[in-house]
Parts: structure tokens; C-alpha cells; sequence
């Protein structure tokens, strides 16, 4: 089928990975995730938001990976992040994803993006506010993905094992929400 042959002529995002200079933390059962669902972006000059950027190798990545033409937007609150040095396509933001304030400056000021990635605090809290603010800035037929959703567990981002309020429960709540039409209960549909 061509989507196979097509997928396996572009490149591989772990390839891409471990070649990038400055440092990047990724767990790498993420990789096969990632080219399953961004390689159709790969050339298409897309527009990528990756929250949370730590020392700024995953930026690098993604420039390589999807290639001339598209846009990056890093968004951290260490103000160090200001300092790394990337091409012009690429561009780093101070913010608080925490912050729902911050994101209606941050889109006033952006236009809508094909792909977007909280790699942020991984604080319950952080997680389910830039679900809010940013999904309805996600382009039809975009791609969002939350990492370290394992974080919905631990005691010290405000997760535990079946705590109401985790990102992991929230986001079974908008799955409910999205799949109202298949059964019979009444959702508050208040995402």
C-alpha cells in the first residue's frame, strides 16, 4: 500500500534524534508513536508548538524531521531558553502553561498549528489548561499529543491512581463527550 511505502521512505524520527547536538529527553517508545502520526507532515511545511522545551534539542529535531518550510514555536518558563540558538523558522516563546492569560496573548499574536506537543511541567493542572486553550488552535486534521500522561499517577504532579482531576481522567471526560452519540446518558459538556 502506498502509505507503507511512503512511510518508509521518509525519515525516521529516532534517526533524526540521535543526531541532534544540544540535549533532548524523549522516552523512546515515543518514536514509533511519532512517525505513525507526524510523518504525513513530513515536507508539507508544518506549523508545530512543543510546550515545554527543556535544553532545546527536541526543537532541532523537529526542524530536521519535518524539513524546509515549516514553523516552530517552543514555548518554556526558564528564561535560559531564550538564549539557544536556532534558524529563523524557529522561535522561542517565555510562558506559563499554567497560565490561561499567556495563551490568550500567545494567540493573539499566532496563527493555528498542524501539530501540537505538551512536553510542558507535566502538573495536572498544566496538562488539562493547555488542553483548553490550545486544542481549539489546532488546524483540521492536526495532531495533539500530551507526553508523560504517566505523571496522571504520581502524588507530586497532583495525580494518583483513580483521583478525580488528573489529565488522564479529563481526558476520558472529553472522550465521553466526543462519543455522546453512542450511548444514552447525558454528558455536561462544559471542556
Amino acid at each position: 500500500e502506498f502509505s507503507v511505502l511512503f512511510r518508509s521512505m521518509t525519515k525516521k524520527l529516532l534517526d533524526v534524534y540521535n543526531t541532534i547536538e544540544k540535549p533532548s529527553t524523549k522516552w523512546s517508545g515515543y518514536f514509533d508513536v511519532y512517525d505513525r502520526h507526524l510523518s504525513k507532515f513530513v515536507g508539507k511545511k508544518p506549523r508545530i508548538l512543543e510546550i515545554g522545551i527543556y535544553e532545546g534539542g527536541s526543537l532541532d529535531m523537529w526542524n530536521q524531521y519535518f524539513g524546509e518550510g515549516c514553523t516552530i514555536v517552543g514555548i518554556d518558563i526558564m528564561e535560559r531558553c531564550l538564549q539557544y540558538k536556532y534558524p529563523d523558522n524557529v522561535k522561542v516563546v517565555l510562558g506559563d502553561q499554567g497560565d490561561p492569560k499567556f495563551w490568550d496573548q500567545f494567540f493573539t499574536n499566532n496563527e493555528d498549528f498542524d501539530i501540537i506537543i505538551d512536553d510542558g511541567s507535566h502538573i495536572m493542572s498544566h496538562q488539562i489548561i493547555t488542553l483548553q486553550q490550545t486544542f481549539p488552535h489546532l488546524r483540521e486534521g492536526g495532531v495533539y499529543i500530551c507526553e508523560d500522561t504517566h505523571t496522571s499517577y504520581w502524588a507530586n504532579w497532583g495525580g494518583e491512581f483513580g483521583k478525580a482531576g488528573t489529565f488522564l481522567d479529563y481526558s476520558k471526560h472529553v472522550t465521553d463527550i466526543v462519543n455522546q452519540q453512542h450511548y444514552n446518558a447525558a454528558v455536561e459538556d462544559n471542556v
